[in-house]
């Protein structure tokens, strides 16, 4: 990793867990592909940790009122035994027990009583403790993005679980198996990921073979830059006043009666593109720009996480075929900006190292005219400073959207 890298998972790889939608443990599970551990700041891990907790809260107070609900309506048939009949009479396992005067017989029992909800009241009260625990060791502070603050929320949940594990038997420990419900399988999964917290690390995803056994969340360099982008434009809307929430894939900005949608990495529905061939489905032909602004036209910006001239060559003509194929009030190539030795591998990439000398001189923002629209190439490096200095990154924001937003 070189200095750049370290930068950019210094300022948000706090973040990355909840910018790619982690709610649940599930989830969490699946990010757990890294191979090569990545060393990260204690306060990002302290964060990663505390946000992680909040999940396992979540999903095992989820558990637990799924089991409350099976625990009222959830019946079984099972045999019985009893001197009288109560249901269907069992010849087999009759004969056996009748000198004892009992007759066995098929019926249906309420589950209640059932031992799987003295195990999860048993999961619950562990899970609390070691959450509490952990919480008063690991101090954090509020994001600096009021989007990303969970910690209200992990109040709530975790005063919940406080009230949830008194409604279950105290009950005991056994290993989870195949039989077991749904609801009680998570929380065995919210139990094992809890005691293991402090072994998770971050990694990124490599032809080798993990070399130790700690659990690694899989970060990529290129996601982290566009969450690093995501980040500078919604903390530029929130000093503007915007209130920025979840619903769904998309995340809405609102002010007032003004709303702005910013959707990831998905195609818009204003799209030129109308058939292909004799394909049904032509979604999946579309552009899919990083990160796009919609109000009427859509704001569209491309972020290319790297120092090759023939990526961000390749950058240049994307966001050109985009004014084409959805008619946006400004395209934006958002680059952290080209290495000054490098081989050009032909004329476009000496257009490019000619446009990218300029943004340096310019300070870091270039504007020309393609198709009628305007398009930006803009330098935006994570080792820079986020302020609104001439040079600072939220600076280049203000002059890429003050007039739009």
């Amino acid at each position: 990793m070189n200095r750049r890298d370290r930068a950019l998972l210094k300022k948000i790889g706090k973040y990355y867990l909840q910018y790619k939608g982690i709610l649940d443990i599930e989830k969490l599970l699946l990010t757990f592909e890294g191979t090569k551990e990545i060393s990260i700041d204690d306060y990002t891990l302290a964060y990663i940790y505390y946000y992680i907790m909040y999940i396992i809260t979540r999903s095992v107070v989820k558990a637990a009122e799924r089991a409350k609900e099976s625990r009222l309506t959830y019946k079984e048939f099972v045999i019985d035994y009893s001197e009288e009949l109560y249901g269907t009479l069992n010849v087999d396992t009759t004969i056996p027990v009748y000198h004892m005067g009992l007759v066995s017989f098929h019926t249906f029992k309420e589950g209640l009583n059932a031992p799987e909800y003295a195990i999860l009241g048993y999961l619950l009260r562990k899970i609390y403790s070691i959450i509490r625990e952990k919480r008063d060791k690991i101090p954090i502070s509020s994001p600096q993005l009021a989007f990303f603050d969970f910690l209200k929320n992990f109040e709530k949940v975790f005063l919940r679980l406080e009230k949830l594990k008194e409604e279950f038997p105290n009950g005991f420990y056994r290993d989870p198996t195949y039989t077991d419900p749904e609801w009680l399988l998570r929380a065995y999964k919210a139990y094992f990921l809890v005691r293991r917290l402090e072994e998770i690390r971050v990694g990124t995803k490599s032809p080798e073979k993990k070399v130790n056994e700690k659990e690694l969340i899989k970060f990529v360099m290129w996601k982290l830059y566009e969450l690093y982008t995501f980040y500078l434009v919604a903390k530029y809307l929130e000093s503007k006043g915007y209130r920025i929430e979840k619903k769904g894939d998309e995340y809405i900005a609102v002010r007032g009666e003004k709303r702005l949608r910013l959707i990831f990495n998905a195609p818009l529905q204003q799209s030129s593109l109308k058939r292909v061939d004799e394909e049904n489905d032509i979604e999946k032909y579309r552009g899919r720009p990083d990160i796009s602004i919609l109000q009427n036209r859509p704001i569209i910006f491309e972020c290319k996480y790297s120092s090759r001239i023939s990526y961000i060559t390749t950058g240049r003509f994307k966001i050109m075929a985009y004014t084409y194929e959805y008619d946006p009030l400004v395209s934006v190539l958002i680059y952290p900006g080209l290495e000054d030795q490098g081989i050009n591998f032909d004329s476009e990439d000496i257009a490019t190292r000619k446009l990218d000398e300029t943004v340096k001189k310019r300070h870091g923002i270039l504007d020309f005219w393609y198709n009628n629209h305007l398009l930006y190439m803009a330098i935006i490096d994570p080792l820079d400073d986020d302020s609104l200095s001439e040079n600072g990154n939220l600076s280049k924001i203000d002059k890429l959207l003050r007039d739009y937003v």
